[in-house]
């Protein structure tokens, strides 16, 4: 018997072409349109009428279900706008609520593409779930499974699957993993899927239209986060008035509104370094004081599942497409020390550090502190 997959397909180009790779390769598959929550409000400040999600406008749903049946496979929608709202929006907005910088990415693959779906993969009594993700899933010598980065270093998003453990990736695949992003166009064409290659892909978080969080922020957001406040150096003095700390985030430069005012290291530019919601302050300072030589991270959560009880050598990741900073990484009492000579630029709480031995991912954790 043909062993089952269910296929997430977004409707773009690299969910199409991994279920086309994988009916070709004899698996029977299953194409299942994930349908997220949409914000009721979808005029942009310009007027215009905005998708309300980026990845569930009729125009992706009818993508997906046209490739569907291009494929010869069959095609169903599957509504996770209630669990996608309390997990990954709601958490969004509380987050930013409380001066940190979430990564809805990472808990929308913890709890509904490698959640929900796993659980309706295991009703369906299909053998596996996969997805469009640059990421690659292998044996390791003892028999388990390791999760390392993808071939294409610019496509890959091993970052945002890092709380993927052994039972998970036991019933995951990865048909992008070793294929460039220009390779995965030629297939589109040579599997027939023209009209999903001319179709633009979107980018940013799903959920809101614009390109920047601001306006969404404003919309869910209660208006007293939005209070007028002083912008002081690192040094106590102020320079300048903010206009609600949820607009800005740990490593910011740009529409500060100080960019002309002298201080400290004159002819650097100025750098958010934090958010004093107490005290309604947004502290600045120049680059050097966004360089942290330390973090801890808390809500770990390891490939192999369990922490390392030694200390141990790592890269770490801070960010989507961040360079691998080498760090020593400590685990102790449910909590990550990381420690770098080189430092970490612009470490934000409240998003994840990702620990990497080579193109190996061993785990990662939620970024509590920074100094």
């Amino acid at each position: 018997m043909k062993e089952k997959v269910i296929v997430a397909m977004s409707g773009g180009i690299d969910s199409c072409v991994a279920a086309a790779l994988l009916a070709k390769q004899g698996y029977e598959c299953v194409g299942i349109h994930l349908r997220f929550w949409m914000d009721p409000v979808s005029n942009g400040v310009d007027g215009k009428t905005l998708p309300q999600n980026k990845c569930c406008t009729i125009d992706s749903l009818e993508d997906a279900r046209w490739a569907c049946q291009k494929l010869g496979i069959p095609f169903y929608v599957m509504d996770v706008a209630k669990p996608f709202k309390q997990k990954v929006v709601d958490y969004f907005l509380d987050e930013y609520a409380c001066g940190k910088t979430p990564n809805p990415c990472v808990e929308c693959n913890r709890s509904i593409k490698f959640g929900k779906l796993l659980k309706r993969a295991a009703e369906l009594g299909a053998d596996y779930v996969a997805t469009g993700h640059y990421a690659r899933i292998s044996k390791d010598k003892t028999g388990g499974f390791a999760l390392s980065a993808a071939r294409d270093k610019v496509k890959d998003q091993s970052y945002f699957l890092y709380h993927l453990g052994q039972k998970q990736l036991a019933k995951v695949l990865f048909p992008l993993g070793n294929l460039l992003k220009s390779q995965v166009y030629e297939l589109a064409g040579e599997f027939g899927l023209k009209r999903i290659v001319e179709r633009k892909e979107s980018q940013g978080l799903c959920f809101f239209a614009e390109n920047t969080p601001k306006y969404f922020l404003q919309r869910h957001l209660p208006a007293g986060l939005f209070k007028n406040g002083p912008i002081v150096t690192v040094s106590g003095k102020e320079i300048g008035i903010h206009k609600g700390l949820p607009l800005y985030t740990v490593g910011q430069r740009q529409g500060l509104g100080i960019g002309g005012v002298a201080g400290e290291k004159e002819g650097e530019g100025w750098y958010v370094v934090s958010m004093d919601g107490k005290a309604n302050k947004l502290v600045v300072g120049r680059k050097n004081d966004i360089l942290f030589k330390s973090l801890v991270c808390s809500k770990l959560s390891f490939v192999d599942g369990a922490a390392p009880k030694d200390a141990m050598n790592v890269r770490v990741r801070i960010r989507h497409r961040g360079r691998l900073v080498p760090a020593k990484l400590v685990v102790k009492n449910g909590k990550a020390f990381v420690e770098s000579k080189s430092g970490f630029t612009a470490a934000s709480k409240g998003q994840s550090a990702v620990f990497y031995q080579r193109q190996k991912v061993l785990g990662g954790g939620i970024m509590k502190s920074a100094l």
